[in-house]
């Protein structure tokens, strides 16, 4: 994906993000299906000693169950901070300072000239394309994201050409921008070390999910997988 396509993603799915606000999320990470199959697969292998050392419930596994509407909060909180963060650094640096402390006559009768040099400069002051500093209303991941876009795009304005040290502050930023919704609204596949180790080799076993798929086990040793529907 280009910086671009990072920033579209942006605007596509801050609705997404809204919406799931108010979405209870029942699944927990990493989720409790793919480590009961695993579980049950351990007591059929392990001696009774190891199965009761070993037998522990899916918080002790490192699962979680906070609604999603909490970690989406979170996500969009971030967004807006970090995405504003970097427009208020480009603008800083890009967005020419309205002319409105220019010397200007006063207009009398018949003086067009002044007339439409004041004009001018109260739509210079005014031009909607200036990114704001102090409007909260503006000052938004979604907001953020059009302005960045706008400037990484070369859109006209009241604005001095970026420089690359500045296309690669928005490229980065709508990068981290893309992975954090993604992970929020369950797009993006997720893996996580197990502290339980494969019943078989003893190796290490990983957990992979997060992005609607059905949950894996997977032992990095011999190879091994457990999904939430059969064992391997």
């Amino acid at each position: 994906m280009t910086t671009a396509d990072h920033l579209h993603h942006v605007l596509n799915h801050w609705t997404d993000l809204q919406t799931a606000l108010g979405t209870q999320q029942a699944d927990t990470w990493p989720p409790v299906m793919g480590i009961a199959r695993l579980h049950d697969h351990l007591k059929a292998t392990e001696d009774a000693v190891e199965q009761r050392a070993l037998e522990r419930s899916p918080e002790q596994l490192g699962a979680t169950a906070a609604p999603l509407r909490i970690a989406v909060l979170d996500t969009m909180t971030e967004l807006d901070q970090r995405l504003v963060d970097v427009a208020d650094s480009i603008a800083s640096a890009v967005q020419r300072v309205p002319t409105t402390r220019a010397p200007v006559r006063v207009a009398g009768p018949g003086d067009d000239i002044a007339l439409q040099l004041k004009t001018l400069i109260l739509r210079d002051e005014h031009d909607e394309r200036r990114w704001s500093f102090t409007d909260p209303r503006r000052r938004t991941a979604p907001f953020a994201a059009a302005w960045l876009l706008a400037r990484h795009d070369g859109a006209p304005g009241p604005f001095a050409k970026l420089t690359g040290v500045q296309q690669d502050q928005i490229a980065d930023a709508a990068r981290w921008a893309t992975g954090q919704i993604d992970q929020a609204l369950e797009m993006a596949r997720r893996t996580q070390v197990l502290e339980r180790p494969c019943p078989h080799c003893r190796g290490v076993l990983r957990v992979e999910g997060g992005d609607g798929q059905d949950p894996t086990v997977k032992c990095r040793g011999c190879g091994r997988k457990w999904t939430g529907e059969a064992a391997a």
